[in-house]
C-alpha cells in the first residue's frame, strides 16, 4: 500500500494547485510531521496539508488542533499569517515542493524522513520541523539553505542526452536503469517500458537506439499524460492512488476523481483516520490486554486451589473411611521403623514388593526426616506421619483443604475485581470507539453554478444574480445574461453588475428590490450611506464596446440608451436561512425578497460593528434558531463593509 507521494504525483498536484496562488494564508497548524495551512480562496476555506516525507495536496480531513501551538507553529504564524500565496513550485522533479509567501517560502522535503523548513529571501533557514547535519547540507538556524545534490530531470532530458544516460551500464534491465538513471520510481518505469513496448526487464544493450527513442517518447508521453486522477484497489482495499491511467493496473478496480487532491485527500485521509481510531483506544486496549492476562493466571490460580482443597478434603475422608486399616498400618510401621530403622525397613519393604505382599505393595515411599510413609489408597497417594494418631493425620489433610479454600476465597475476590476492571475498560473502548474522532472531515458540498455569485430570489420568485469582483462581474454579462433578463446597476463606483433572469417577466417588486441589491451591495454600504440611486436596462445595451480610443477593463461594460432609474434606494438588508432547490441557504437580500420566503431574519444595515464581530452575532442568532451555518458562508453573503443589526424578526 502506497504511503507517499512520488516526483511524477508532485508535478500533477502541484499544477493543479496552481489555483491556490492569490490565497490568503490564515492560519497555520503543526501537529507532528504534519503542517495545515488554513486558507481564503475565492471559493472560501480550503485546508492545505504538507506531510514531511509523505504528501502535500487540500484536505477535507481535519485533525483537532493541539491545546498548545508549538514554537514552530508559532514562528510560521508570525511569518506567514496574513500574507498571500505568491507562488506553489516543484522543485526540477525532486519529492521538494515550494510555497512562497511574501519574502517568505516554506519548503517541504517528501523524501525519506522529510522535512519542512521555512526559508527568508537572503535563502536563510528561519525555523524547521527538524534541524540535522548532512555531509553535503546543514538544516540549522541562519544557515543558507541548500537542496539535495541534483539529480537528472527526465522532463529536460535530451533525446541525446537519455541514450547516453542509457548506455552507462547496458547490463542493467530497462526498468532498473529508467528508475536509477531518471529520478523516477520503479512503478514509472514499469510503466514507460510498457507504453514503450518492451519487456521491463529486457537488458538496455539488447535495445538499439530508435528502441530507447521510442522509450524517451513513451516516459514524456507518461509525465504529461492528461490527468484522470483515481484510487486503485486491490481486493477492495486501497492500494495506489495515481494522477494518470496506468496501465500497470488495468483490470484493478478504480475510484475516479475530479481532482488529483480529492483522490490523495480520499486515500490519505482514511489512513490518518484509521491511525486516529487505532491511537484513540491504544491506551485502553494495551490495558485490556494486560488485564486478560491477569485474569486468565487467576483463572488457573483459582483452578489450582479448588483442586487442591478438592483433593486433600478427600484423602481426609478416605483416612477415615478406612479407619480400621490405617490404624492397623500405623502401628505396623512404627513398630518395624523402631526395631529395624528406617533403612532396613525400607529394604524389607522393596523385598517385599518383589514377592508380592499386598501391605509392601502399597508404600510409594518413605521419608526418614519426616517419620512419615506414603501409600496409594484406592488410586490416591495418602502421606501417614508415623508419630501421628490416625485422627492428627486425617486433620492434616483437613487444614490444607481449608487453608486451600481460604486462598481461593481470595483469588476468587481478586478474580471478581479484575473481571470488573475488564468490563470498565471494554465500556471505556466502546464510548471512545463512538466518541467523534480527533480527525474530522470538512464535509463540502458541490456548490450550485449561481452560488459562485451574490444570488438571492425575489419576492416574486425570479432569480436575482450579482458580480462579486470584476471577474466574476465578467462572467456574470458575457455568460449568464440573456435576452430574456434584465440589467441593473448602482450608480455607484465599482458597484456589481446585477442580472434578473428571465427578468422581462417579473414586476416592479422584483426590479425595484434588483436595485436595491445593487446599491447595498456597492461601496456606498462600507462608506456609510443610507440611500443611493440605480436603474435597469435591456441586455441589449449592454456591451464591451467603447467610442474610439477607450479600453475597458476585466469587469467593466458600457451601457447605451436609456436608463430606467430608481432614486433614493435604501441600503437595508435582510439575512436569513432559504430553501431554493431543495437546499437550505444562508441568502442576503432586501428585506421583502427574505420575507416571502422565511419567517425569521435578521435586518441589516451599514453601521459601525465589524464585520468579523457582525458575522458571529448573526450566527449565534442562526443557531438558536436550529440553524448549523459556518462563519465563511454568512461572510460571503453580506455586503461589502462594516454594520449593525436593527431588527431580529422571529
Amino acid at each position: 500500500m502506497k504511503e507517499e507521494m512520488s516526483s511524477v504525483d508532485i508535478r500533477y498536484i502541484v499544477r493543479e494547485l496552481q489555483s491556490l496562488v492569490g490565497s490568503r494564508v490564515d492560519k497555520i497548524y503543526h501537529d507532528g510531521d504534519e503542517i495545515r495551512i488554513k486558507l481564503r480562496t475565492r471559493e472560501g476555506r480550503q485546508d492545505l496539508i504538507l506531510q514531511a516525507g509523505k504528501r502535500f495536496h487540500v484536505t477535507t480531513y481535519v485533525k483537532e488542533a493541539p491545546k498548545q501551538p508549538s514554537s514552530f507553529t508559532m514562528l510560521l504564524r508570525k511569518h506567514l499569517s496574513g500574507g498571500f500565496i505568491d507562488a506553489i513550485e516543484q522543485h526540477g522533479f525532486d519529492r521538494i515542493v515550494k510555497i512562497r509567501v511574501g519574502d517568505y517560502t516554506l519548503v517541504g522535503e517528501l523524501f525519506r524522513r522529510g522535512n519542512v523548513i521555512l526559508v527568508d529571501g537572503e535563502n536563510k533557514i528561519v525555523a524547521a520541523l527538524r534541524y540535522e547535519e548532512y555531509k553535503d547540507r546543514r538544516i540549522m538556524p541562519k544557515a543558507e539553505y541548500q537542496y539535495p545534490p541534483a539529480r537528472e530531470n527526465p522532463l529536460e532530458v535530451t533525446r541525446e542526452r537519455f541514450i547516453e544516460l542509457m548506455r552507462e551500464n547496458e547490463e542493467l534491465e530497462l526498468v532498473r536503469a529508467l528508475a536509477r538513471k531518471l529520478n523516477m520510481g520503479g512503478m514509472y518505469a514499469e510503466e514507460i517500458s510498457i507504453r514503450a513496448g518492451f519487456d521491463k526487464t529486457t537488458p538496455v544493450k539488447e535495445l538499439s537506439d530508435d528502441d530507447l527513442l521510442r522509450v524517451y517518447e513513451a516516459m514524456m508521453n507518461t509525465f504529461n499524460d492528461e490527468p484522470r486522477p483515481n484510487i486503485v484497489l486491490k481486493d477492495g482495499n486501497m492500494h495506489d492512488v495515481v494522477p494518470i491511467e496506468l496501465r500497470i493496473y488495468e483490470g484493478f478496480e478504480k475510484r475516479y476523481f475530479t481532482t488529483f487532491s480529492e483522490a490523495l485527500d480520499e486515500y490519505f485521509g482514511k489512513i490518518t483516520i484509521e491511525k486516529a481510531r487505532i491511537e484513540q483506544t491504544k491506551r485502553l486496549e494495551a490495558k485490556k490486554r494486560q488485564l486478560l492476562m491477569t485474569l486468565k493466571k487467576q483463572e488457573e490460580m483459582l483452578r489450582g486451589f479448588e483442586e487442591g482443597a478438592k483433593a486433600n478434603q478427600e484423602i481426609g475422608d478416605l483416612i477415615y473411611a478406612n479407619y480400621s486399616l490405617i490404624e492397623k498400618l500405623l502401628e505396623e510401621f512404627r513398630k518395624a521403623t523402631e526395631t529395624l530403622g528406617w533403612d532396613e525397613f525400607k529394604k524389607r519393604i522393596e523385598e517385599g514388593k518383589k514377592a508380592g505382599n499386598r501391605v509392601a505393595l502399597m508404600v510409594k515411599g518413605t521419608d526418614p526426616k519426616e517419620k512419615a510413609v506414603t501409600i496409594e489408597l484406592e488410586g490416591k497417594k495418602v502421606r501417614l506421619y508415623l508419630n501421628r494418631s490416625i485422627g492428627e493425620n486425617a486433620e492434616l489433610y483437613y487444614e490444607k483443604a481449608k487453608k486451600f479454600r481460604h486462598k481461593h476465597e481470595g483469588a476468587l475476590k481478586a478474580y471478581e475485581d479484575t473481571k470488573r476492571k475488564l468490563d470498565e475498560i471494554e465500556r471505556l473502548i466502546e464510548e471512545e470507539l463512538k466518541k467523534e474522532l480527533s480527525v474530522k472531515r470538512i464535509e463540502r458540498r458541490k456548490k450550485k453554478w449561481f452560488e459562485k455569485f451574490r444570488w438571492f430570489v425575489s419576492s416574486e420568485g425570479f432569480l436575482v444574480l450579482a458580480g462579486k469582483d470584476a471577474g466574476t462581474n465578467e462572467i456574470l454579462i458575457k455568460r449568464h445574461m440573456d435576452d430574456n433578463d434584465l440589467y441593473c446597476h448602482a450608480d455607484v463606483y465599482g458597484a456589481p453588475h446585477v442580472v434578473i433572469k428571465d427578468g422581462q417577466k417579473a414586476g416592479e417588486k422584483t426590479i425595484f428590490e434588483a436595485c436595491q441589491f445593487a446599491v447595498s451591495m456597492s461601496k456606498a454600504w462600507s462608506r456609510g450611506v443610507y440611500s443611493e440611486d440605480a436603474y435597469w436596462a435591456h441586455p441589449n445595451q449592454v456591451t464591451k464596446q467603447t467610442p474610439s480610443g477607450e479600453y475597458l477593463g476585466k469587469g467593466a461594460f458600457m451601457v447605451y440608451g436609456k436608463r430606467n432609474w430608481l432614486h433614493g434606494l435604501p441600503l437595508k438588508l435582510a439575512i436569513g436561512v432559504i430553501n431554493y432547490e431543495g437546499e437550505d441557504f444562508v441568502v442576503c437580500a432586501p428585506i421583502e425578497a427574505i420575507k416571502a420566503h422565511t419567517d425569521r431574519y435578521i435586518v441589516i444595515r451599514p453601521g459601525s460593528l465589524k464585520k468579523s464581530e457582525l458575522v458571529k452575532r448573526i450566527k449565534r442568532i442562526l443557531e438558536k434558531w436550529g440553524y448549523k451555518v459556518r462563519e465563511e458562508d454568512i461572510m460571503s453573503a453580506l455586503p461589502p463593509g462594516n454594520g449593525e443589526i436593527a431588527e431580529v424578526v422571529g
